[in-house]
């Protein structure tokens, strides 16, 4: 959720675990903070990044830099549209913000409307989607290869700071998911013959005639006794593509950040869900990135507000990156308030270490929560 508009919806280099420094990649891979920096500078590394998530343009943007300023906003995760504006980088930089561009990967109802042929198919033979959400299926040589270069323009282009990969994974409406959720692994995805095809070409599984019959069929035999090398190469879709731009970048600017929104579930959530349903290897990504940011709507989620901080040290073992949860401002499929109380608690459980730092999702909600905002400015 990583995020689009309407979805629930993503510093950073490397976590120094001794100092808990954030650094840039290039001063990652030399080894060591800053040691001739000013003490700004240093202070800068230290604290805690405090983004907000923004997709539409405003109209008066200095207007809208002075009040994220006031309450200590120093990074901005924004959408493509603002990104390919030309405008709003620069001007967001040039007022000393981090800016990371919101890149959607599988998500893309645009392209399946030209292409249909190209959605992912669960194993009931469904097309992927689910009200808003429909993705395409990552194992589409052509669009991944189309997705590469588009994200890589951006940097090559427009010079943000970096990337925030969206939707980096295989179909799940993720943010429908209560704790008591079930979800069948029939409704995983894809299970289309472009997707058979390519695991038996880069794995030692055949499958029998009789299961290429239909997505149900492939499924059924698959889950029957095959679901682990199943599981861990439509996992390897996902890690892959993340390699590939996260190579182009470092080609491309040597100093961009790259992460991963993640899906806010663990290993005891939904059998494994994060791997089993998301397709989202963390351990994978973690060491190909220079951030994950896991979506932690708890609200959202039917979760108290603490849960935000056990996501994030769920995850500090499984990765050497920086982690930084982003949190919902207001509520969302769900009609109960999200109150200042809620928001003020996920907000200290989202800052707990070993968190490097918290986004919100997303300005547009933030902005007309005045309550909320003071609730931020007293952090300072």
């Amino acid at each position: 959720m990583s995020h689009h508009r309407r979805h629930l919806g993503s510093d950073l280099g490397a976590l120094i675990l001794a100092g808990a420094v954030l650094l840039s990649p290039a001063l990652a891979a030399a080894g060591g903070s800053r040691p001739d920096g000013s003490p700004e500078e240093q202070a800068r590394e230290r604290a805690p990044l405090i983004g907000v998530k923004i997709y539409d343009p405003v109209p008066d943007t200095q207007a809208l830099l002075r009040e994220w300023a006031k309450l200590g906003v120093d990074t901005v995760f924004l959408s493509t549209t603002l990104a390919e504006s030309g405008t709003f980088v620069p001007v967001a930089r040039r007022a000393g913000l981090r800016t990371l561009v919101i890149t959607p990967v599988f998500y893309n109802p645009g392209y399946l409307a030209a292409h249909p042929e190209a959605y992912a198919i669960d194993g009931r033979g469904e097309r992927a989607r689910q009200d808003w959400v429909e993705f395409v299926c990552p194992s589409r040589e052509d669009y991944r290869q189309q997705r590469t270069r588009e994200a890589l323009a951006l940097l090559e282009k427009h010079h943000p700071d970096g990337l925030s990969l969206d939707f980096i994974r295989h179909f799940v409406f993720w943010e429908m998911m209560k704790p008591e959720s079930r979800i069948d692994p029939l409704e995983t995805t894809c299970f289309c013959a472009h997707c058979l095809a390519r695991f038996e070409a880069e794995t030692e599984v055949r499958l029998p005639p009789e299961a290429k019959a239909s997505p149900a069929a492939a499924a059924a035999w698959l889950f029957a006794g095959h679901s682990d090398p199943w599981i861990r190469w439509r996992a390897g879709l996902i890690t892959s593509w993340v390699r590939e731009v996260v190579e182009g970048a470092r080609r491309i600017a040597p100093g961009a950040w790259v992460g991963v929104h993640l899906v806010p579930w663990g290993e005891g959530d939904y059998d494994n869900g994060p791997l089993r349903v998301a397709g989202q290897d963390v351990e994978a990504l973690g060491a190909l990135v220079d951030y994950v940011s896991p979506m932690c709507y708890a609200h959202m989620l039917y979760r108290e507000p603490d849960w935000v901080g056990r996501v994030v040290r769920g995850l500090a073992p499984r990765v050497r990156v920086p982690i930084i949860p982003s949190i919902e401002v207001r509520e969302s499929y769900r009609s109960d308030e999200l109150t200042d109380a809620f928001f003020a608690n996920a907000l200290r459980a989202a800052l707990e270490p070993p968190s490097r730092g918290v986004v919100f999702w997303s300005w547009p909600a933030l902005a007309v929560e005045s309550s909320k905002q003071e609730i931020l400015a007293r952090r300072q």
